[in-house]
């Protein structure tokens, strides 16, 4: 193996924990841990508790981000450059990119949800269910599929 083999695999080994990481840990979050602590007589210790565990989770997203987006840059030009590259798989990863920007957007803005005062007004709404958890669990569930449909697009072309 060449040391550039070794290089994109490094980069898709630390591309899969951070995802491992975002998704895992988001759906504890959001799916078990958020419930738990809602559901306790003492608001004002799960307030503090959700405070530390959400300031800890968001460190580690602000890592995974950096992840994403070093290991993407990498993996994006070696599939791009190779013969597997069409123009269906393009347009996928385009929407990959794309959906993974909007989750990286969504973590910003919850990061800095919990530091403000909730919005009020006429879209207050709209903005906490675009911006919610759970949204980006689902678009992250999303991103994972469209990386499996990259592979397989990849490799067909490679057999062609």
């Amino acid at each position: 193996m060449s040391p550039g083999d070794v290089l994109i695999v490094a980069m898709r080994w630390a591309h899969a924990l951070a995802a491992i990481v975002w998704l895992g840990g988001g759906a504890y979050a959001t799916l078990v841990l958020g419930p738990q602590l809602r559901a306790l007589e003492d608001q004002e210790t799960a307030g503090r508790l959700r405070a530390e565990t959400g300031r800890e989770f968001g460190r580690l997203i602000d890592a995974a981000i950096v992840v994403f987006i070093v290991s993407g840059v990498l993996l994006t030009f070696e599939r791009l450059s190779g013969q597997g590259a069409t123009v269906a798989y393009g347009i996928v990863l385009a929407l990959k990119v794309g959906l993974a920007l909007w989750m990286f957007a969504i973590a910003q803005a919850l990061k800095r949800r919990r530091r403000a005062p909730q919005p009020t007004g006429r879209f207050a709404a709209v903005r906490r269910t675009l911006g919610s958890p759970r949204l980006l669990l689902w678009l992250g569930a999303v991103v994972v599929l469209l990386a499996a449909v990259l592979k397989a697009l990849y490799e067909a072309a490679l057999r062609a």
